[in-house]
């Protein structure tokens, strides 16, 4: 659907919410770059798509705005049974202090919803922190702190998510780019009861702006799934900004 960083609230495992929330962290190390080093305002529209192994299917739409400082980006999908969901996000960034701020929200198909809020800070010269807060579907609050640090061919990320009754669950990422247009990310959730969930995305850009992206989740009984995406990109550039 979109790069590596890329938040698919379609995905309904309960585990697989909790991490995608604290992914974002992950994605910071991209967006406090990306955010600055945009001279003019850069938009890129992604469309397709989506199936599971359980049957499911669906089409989405991704759009995200990049300007001197800033990233945004909305994303909507609308399932087989033509419910709709939707996830908005503003992730900020100043060079010059090495901090930075992020907020999104997220409204899943059956109405309920998400919120998160936090800080980014540069801690090293290839390594970010970033903590808040995330408020689930009930109202109650977790917790995260998320460490991030640039690879040679990518990033890694370790987060933890300290829930309202104080259990904890860690979420580890690598992000590592195999080839131009291709990506692979590879994430272990592990609950407080030690049981892990493993989720494998890897996405691949055609240089005409199509691609594919194939997600393989291993549950924690050890049952898998499998999701394909295709997707076509239009990416404009804004040269009055």
């Amino acid at each position: 659907m979109c790069r590596c960083k890329h938040i698919n609230p379609m995905n309904n495992s309960i585990s697989a919410k909790i991490a995608l929330t604290a992914l974002l962290a992950g994605a910071l190390f991209l967006s406090a770059n990306s955010a600055f080093a945009a001279s003019k305002t850069r938009t890129r529209t992604r469309a397709g798509t989506y199936q599971d192994s359980n049957g499911k299917s669906g089409t989405f739409s991704d759009t995200t705005t990049r300007s001197p400082g800033e990233t945004q980006r909305n994303n909507t999908w609308t399932t087989q049974d033509g419910k709709t969901g939707s996830h908005q996000s503003t992730r900020t960034y100043d060079k010059a202090t090495g901090t930075g701020t992020v907020s999104s929200s997220t409204t899943l198909p059956d109405g309920k919803s998400t919120s998160r809020s936090g800080t980014i800070t540069k801690t090293g010269d290839n390594t970010f922190e970033s903590k808040g807060t995330v408020t689930g579907p009930n109202g109650k609050t977790s917790s995260y702190d998320a460490v991030t640090t640039k690879t040679a061919d990518g990033r890694s990320t370790q987060d933890t998510i300290t829930g309202p009754n104080g259990k904890q669950t860690t979420v580890n990422t690598t992000v590592t780019k195999e080839s131009k247009g291709e990506v692979e990310r590879t994430t272990t959730i592990t609950g407080p009861n030690g049981k892990t969930e493993q989720k494998s995305v890897e996405t691949k850009v055609n240089p005409d702006g199509s691609g594919t992206r194939t997600v393989d989740i291993t549950k924690p009984n050890g049952t898998t799934e499998t999701r394909t995406e295709n997707f076509t990109s239009h990416p404009t550039v804004n040269p009055g900004n």
